[in-house]
């Protein structure tokens, strides 16, 4: 695969992970209830489910792209 290729999907893959964890973050402490809540409606996975699995793709997008850029 292309290197400036890698290096775009490595960046989106940072900054929606991160907009993603910032959102349950922001929801958690607005609403403490909200962990139990479904992200969307129509996909049952838990708030704090979703929390972790977007800093996991955050932390590895950002990780790649550091890699990538030399």
């Amino acid at each position: 695969m292309n290197k400036q290729v890698v290096i775009a999907i490595s960046k989106t893959g940072f900054l929606f992970g991160l907009l993603v964890w910032l959102y349950v973050i922001a929801m958690q402490i607005a609403h403490p209830e909200s962990v139990n809540w479904t992200f969307v409606y129509w996909l049952p996975i838990r708030m704090d489910f979703v929390g972790e699995i977007a800093f996991v793709i955050s932390f590895l997008g950002f990780l790649i792209w550091q890699l990538k850029k030399d």
